[in-house]
């Protein structure tokens, strides 16, 4: 009997075209959009390539006698030194694209940058107090000036995140949202059994609440699943998204679809209206949304950390992504456990809200 239900139940989501669709197609337009709006947020930065820059030497400057050194050390670096004796360092600047000037005086040198030229003269920055500091430490050295010294400085190795592309991202983060917005595949089911009283009729039938709760939980299950699994091959083929360790991927995005699906049969069986069901449904895994990254990067994301750790979403988010482009993530194991309680937890309530139900018509 079970069988038949199962079978016959995942007929009748088929003949839900639209929702097909959105399960199908809904990933794959969001992620095409998303990825493509926000490729440059999320690039990475791969340095600059050779600048020209200006300066000007005083005659006096301790550095005049060097400048032909620095030039040098310069045309290694990919800094191109050009001298222009004369005009305001703005000017010159601005009426040979230069992305920085330099002037070296009798006891120092001023820096100037052009805002168009950030990352270079930052560049320019840092090798110019490279300069200063080992002509300085040669200097003391010709002059037999030893330092020693018995501080020993800590050292910290800190994790950080690699990089991740905006199409990896997004083509993952989108796959476990959607997810989470299965039960709309039910509509289909659901409606006909309030439509024709099919409810009442298993609801007087041998089988259990448990049985009558996988009959319709099983069939949703491999219809988001199938679904999930076709918009990420699309999305891979088309966009050519990367994802780490895909057996564990796989797992960890099958229970959280487990974890939507039994979310969504909850507020059903607590509602018994289907108007009501996609409307909470929908909001509660926007604010999971919202916090768990699939809208503002969680990398990026100015949001409290506890927040962020509330949403099941998150957890999986993060698993997915690091195991995409870091090969492991200490979120699986979280990933896993909190997606499996909400399916225990919310199955059980369901279950039990419709024993109390039944007891009631009796």
């Amino acid at each position: 009997m079970i069988r038949y239900m199962v079978k016959n139940n995942f007929k009748l989501m088929f003949r839900n075209k639209w929702a097909v669709a959105m399960m199908l197609l809904g990933p794959v337009l969001v992620i095409a959009v998303l990825s493509s709006a926000f490729s440059e947020l999320m690039k990475s930065y791969e340095g600059v390539a050779e600048f020209t820059v200006g300066y000007r030497a005083e005659k006096d400057s301790q550095m005049s006698d060097y400048m032909e050194s620095i030039k040098h050390m310069g045309k290694e670096s990919g800094i191109t030194f050009y001298e222009y004796p004369q005009g305001e360092p703005e000017d010159v600047m601005a009426n040979n694209e230069l992305a920085g000037f330099v002037e070296f005086t009798k006891e120092e040198y001023v820096l100037y940058q052009s805002a168009d030229y950030e990352v270079e003269g930052m560049t320019l920055e840092y090798f110019l107090s490279r300069v200063i500091s080992e002509s300085i430490d040669t200097s003391l050295e010709n002059r037999n000036i030893i330092w020693e010294s018995d501080v020993k400085l800590p050292i910290q190795k800190l994790e950080f995140m690699p990089a991740v592309d905006a199409r990896d991202y997004y083509g993952i983060v989108y796959i476990v949202y959607f997810c989470w917005c299965g039960m709309v595949c039910a509509t289909g089911v659901l409606s006909n059994e309030r439509k024709y009283g099919i409810e009442r009729k298993f609801q007087v039938s041998n089988l259990s609440e448990v049985q009558l709760y996988i009959g319709k939980f099983l069939p949703i299950t491999m219809m988001v699943a199938v679904g999930m699994a076709a918009a990420t091959v699309i999305t891979i083929l088309l966009f050519d998204i990367h994802w780490g360790a895909p057996l564990l991927s796989a797992v960890i995005v099958l229970i959280m679809i487990l974890a939507g699906n039994a979310f969504g049969m909850m507020i059903y069986n607590i509602s018994q209206n289907l108007v009501i069901t996609i409307i909470v449904l929908f909001t509660g895994v926007w604010i999971m949304g919202f916090f768990g990254g699939s809208f503002e990067t969680y990398m990026f994301s100015s949001m409290p950390d506890m927040a962020k750790q509330l949403s099941p979403i998150y957890h999986g988010n993060r698993a997915l992504v690091e195991l995409s482009c870091m090969g492991g993530s200490k979120y699986v194991g979280s990933a896993i456990i909190y997606s499996l309680a909400i399916t225990v937890i919310c199955s059980a309530t369901a279950i039990f809200i419709s024993k109390i139900r039944k007891r009631g018509r009796a």
